[in-house]
């Protein structure tokens, strides 16, 4: 049976942080280890993990001074640190379901290349329950899909094998954050398998969060196609997605990166014919639609 690394970073999480662990402990599958780095709390955090350590042999606290000073390069701490045969992140304040692990673990049975498989979740709130029954409608399976994304399917939703981590080892100068360098990495190098339930409670809009929010309102995300002011390409993740070219260039195909370039073009292109021809050329798509983002591309600015 394949070992796996849970790598949770915290940071003033105490309000939650038990109910995580609660349903970390809870999984049906049970050959697991969970590995904590703490970024510097000030509240009861600390306290409640090593109430934990005591409690279950297979919950670590990573105690290595080391203040990363945000929840991406926290993560990327613990993503540097796994050695198991799989990996997944997990936030501090979500609750996964019993079964999470195990239907994911089932997916990696008798794979010997780099993978990736991710499940969906619920959102949720403390006081208005279940918000909406999914916390993505994207599931990127190339780079024609994922580069205008702006964003990466939810690492907390995302289980990876040790091949894509040593595919990984190079970290880029800039990663905006964990869960967009995995699927950045995820859909260059592996193939990206999905379980199509929703295995969480994953929890928005409370303080000391350590992640976005998502924005759930279907007519808002609708009405905000026609805001010129927000961009088509974020500067950060375009920044990103520079810096991990830069680093994995040479192992790419060549159509990778023809595509890569295609997208660095648009993004520093002032002519709107240009860049509508850049994605009919490369059949670029958000959402599973080349025309959506055509449409976008002539309603927004192209770069914050």
């Amino acid at each position: 049976m394949a070992q796996l690394d849970i790598l949770m970073a915290t940071y003033n999480g105490a309000q939650y942080l038990e109910n995580q662990l609660l349903s970390l402990i809870s999984q049906t599958f049970k050959d697991w280890n969970l590995k904590i780095h703490d970024d510097g709390s000030s509240d009861d955090t600390i306290a409640i993990i090593k109430k934990y350590m005591k409690i279950d042999k297979r919950i670590f606290l990573i105690e290595d001074g080391i203040v990363c000073g945000g929840a991406a390069a926290n993560f990327m701490h613990l993503f540097k640190s796994s050695t198991a045969d799989l990996a997944i992140f997990c936030d501090q304040d979500d609750i996964w379901f019993e079964n999470k692990l195990a239907l994911l673990v089932a997916k990696f049975e008798s794979v010997n290349y780099p993978l990736a498989c991710f499940a969906n979740g619920y959102a949720y709130t403390h006081d208005r329950g279940i918000i909406a029954d999914r916390i993505t409608n994207s599931s990127p399976k190339n780079l024609r899909e994922q580069l205008f994304l702006n964003a990466g399917i939810q690492g907390c939703s995302l289980m990876f094998n040790k091949q894509l981590r040593d595919k990984l080892k190079s970290i880029p100068a800039e990663v905006v954050m964990h869960d967009h360098f995995i699927t950045l990495g995820a859909v260059t190098f592996a193939k990206l398998k999905s379980v199509e339930l929703s295995l969480m409670l994953y929890r928005q809009f409370h303080s000391n969060k350590a992640t976005s929010n998502i924005n759930y309102d279907k007519a808002a995300r609708i009405k905000s196609i026609f805001k010129s002011e927000i961009p088509v390409i974020d500067r950060k993740h375009f920044n990103a997605t520079r810096s991990f070219y830069a680093i994995y260039e040479e192992e790419l195909r060549v159509e990778q990166r023809d595509l890569f370039r295609a997208y660095f073009k648009f993004a520093l292109s002032d002519n709107l014919v240009t860049k509508i021809n850049i994605l009919l050329r490369h059949k670029f798509s958000i959402y599973g639609s080349t025309l959506a983002l055509v449409f976008k591309t002539i309603m927004r600015k192209t770069i914050n």
